[in-house]
């Protein structure tokens, strides 16, 4: 009977050769060499996340050390003598696993230190393999440290350890340290194909990637989610078992919840955290889920989904769909939001309260001035100005987006030049950058998209150019006109490097003008102040500021954008004076 018993997949696909350990060939080739040149240590310490290999791994090299069918250590072992078959079935006499957790005290270390001292039964090597060895006492790592310095030539010390950081640093120094590292999907992947090619099942590819992703790089946890996830399906495993049977929250939930999140819906987002806690879902796993639905849109949002993320052709559609609906600043903010949560929590109250609160803070965001709506306003600015197309508005941001900020500040044309139009706000830049054929009909709505064009060479340009409005084309010389009052404005625009860098854009960027001739309109009025400057009470000031000085402060173009754009107040205005005397 006791042969007829079930073995489960991870003891049934226990790799029994350095080549099978999968995920591990930096260790697996360094252990061959050292058999193969006979440098072999005395002890090694083995480090790394549970369900890696490292016990696999320790009787592996157990193998090699004493199979009977070579002369001397070999890094093939046959698998198929006595000594390899005691080994694998783990009663050979000569190769002792030691539990680190219960056998922890000194008195332990003791038996061990007087049992090194007899030599091996049947093999070359007594190996002592001691699992989680970082649980020992200090009195037993002291104990110990003589014995791995300098022990009996037929001894080998095999350490094995999910937390390095708790043994002493006298026991490292003693060992030869091996790094176990978390296997990555694909190799699970590709090792789970062929568990079930061998044992005749089928699974889908996106069930399969789903089984690697919960097992987070660990081969045992992949084989024992692939063990019951066969013992639950019938035929093929799909996508939506491996949902079933870890518990996970089903994905239309997730959609649901990122639907609330967009338009608002408090409620509904709390309504839908209650369905969760009333599944009897864990809420740390839920978050987690959260944080990698959320990490997936933003991978939608800047790559290429269908390469980095493995899920059914219907999930990656609903996934791209959302993703345009949100800008990258806000899906950024969302991923980092609810990382933070990802954190031990002392109860599931605790944790729904913190999701809760989470939820309410980032939907009722609009209310207040986010240092990411800053940034955003920021960015628009330094690419083109505020007529340049963004990304999707910040929530911050979304509550004034039926009330677009007014253009930037622009002096008015004066009375008696002919223009070809009523001047319009500054059109977004055009889809396309090819050079643009100016003309007198056009030349206003061109010079915008010129000036947009130029401000990502030189964001001056933009700052003052701006603020000329063409009055005619001679030529290649397209002509403006600039106010008087503004004499900051001025003096950029008529130096001669100046007006040479904006002679190049516009080669650059037109096909028919290659420079530009400045005319100055007499303007003794603030004209050139923004309209969000006002008059008298209008005046975006705080109380206590005088008014004149306020319109005086305006009349600088920075000052201006930067009071409009932000909507912000002048609470203070300060004389600066500059080198030369000149304030």
């Amino acid at each position: 009977m006791a042969d007829d018993q079930y073995l489960v997949l991870a003891r049934k696909w226990r790799p029994q050769a350095f080549d099978n350990v999968v995920g591990q060939d930096h260790i697996t080739r360094t252990l061959k060499n050292a058999i193969t040149s006979g440098r072999i240590h005395h002890a090694f310490l083995f480090i790394g996340s549970r369900g890696i290999g490292k016990t696999t791994t320790a009787r592996i090299l157990a193998k090699a050390l004493n199979c009977l069918e070579a002369d001397g250590p070999t890094p093939t072992p046959c698998g198929v003598c006595s000594n390899c078959a005691a080994i694998a079935a783990g009663n050979a006499i000569d190769v002792i696993e030691i539990d680190g957790a219960s056998n922890n005290s000194v008195e332990d270390v003791r038996e061990l230190r007087d049992n090194i001292r007899m030599v091996p039964t049947n093999a070359r090597y007594k190996v002592y393999i001691i699992d989680e060895v970082h649980q020992l006492s200090i009195a037993a790592f002291n104990a110990l440290l003589k014995t791995l310095e300098e022990p009996p030539p037929h001894a080998i010390f095999i350490l094995a350890t999910t937390e390095a950081h708790k043994i002493p640093a006298t026991i490292i120094s003693r060992c030869q340290r091996y790094d176990f590292r978390r296997v990555p999907v694909p190799q699970l992947i590709t090792l789970l194909r062929k568990i079930l090619d061998k044992e005749g099942l089928a699974a889908t590819d996106e069930a399969l990637h789903a089984i690697a992703r919960a097992a987070e790089g660990g081969v045992r946890d992949s084989e024992s989610i692939l063990d019951e996830l066969i013992t639950y399906c019938d035929g093929e495993i799909t996508f939506k078992d491996v949902f079933d049977v870890l518990g996970l929250v089903d994905w239309q939930l997730m959609h649901d919840i990122c639907d609330a999140i967009l338009a608002k819906d408090v409620t509904r987002q709390l309504v839908l955290v209650e369905e969760v806690v009333t599944a009897g879902k864990d809420l740390t796993q839920f978050v987690e889920e959260l944080l990698r639905y959320f990490r997936n849109l933003l991978v939608c949002r800047t790559a290429n989904a269908r390469v980095l993320i493995h899920l059914p052709e219907e999930e990656l559609d609903a996934l791209s769909k959302r993703a345009e609906k949100i800008s990258l600043t806000n899906l950024i903010r969302l991923v980092e939001q609810f990382s933070e949560l990802v954190n031990n929590f002392d109860s599931q109250l605790a944790q729904r309260i913190a999701l809760e609160s989470m939820l309410i803070r980032i939907s009722k965001v609009g209310v207040e001035v986010s240092l990411d709506t800053i940034m955003d306003k920021l960015v628009a600015l330094g690419q083109g100005g505020l007529g340049a197309a963004t990304d999707q508005p910040t929530p911050a941001a979304s509550t004034t987006a039926a009330t677009p900020p007014e253009a930037p500040p622009k002096p008015e044309s004066p009375p008696d030049p002919p223009v070809a139009g009523p001047a319009k706000p500054a059109p977004a830049a055009p889809a396309s950058k090819a050079p643009i054929q100016v003309t007198p009909e056009n030349m206003i709505r061109a010079w915008d998209a010129i000036i947009e064009r130029s401000s990502h060479d030189d964001l001056n340009l933009l700052t003052w150019f701006k603020l000329g409005k063409p009055t005619g084309i001679d030529g290649e010389t397209l002509r403006l006109s600039f106010s008087s009052a503004n004499k900051r404005a001025l003096d950029f625009v008529q130096d001669r490097g100046n007006q040479k860098a904006m002679g190049e854009a516009l080669s650059r960027h037109t096909t028919n003008l290659t420079s530009i001739a400045i005319t100055v309109q007499e303007d003794t009025s603030a004209k050139e102040a923004p309209s969000s400057a006002g008059k008298g009470s209008d005046l975006p000031v705080s109380p206590g500021i005088n008014a004149e000085e306020a319109k005086e402060a305006l009349k600088d173009p920075s000052v201006a954008t930067i009071v409009d754009v932000f909507k912000g107040r002048i609470v203070d205005i300060k004389s600066v004076t500059s080198g030369d005397g000149e304030s």
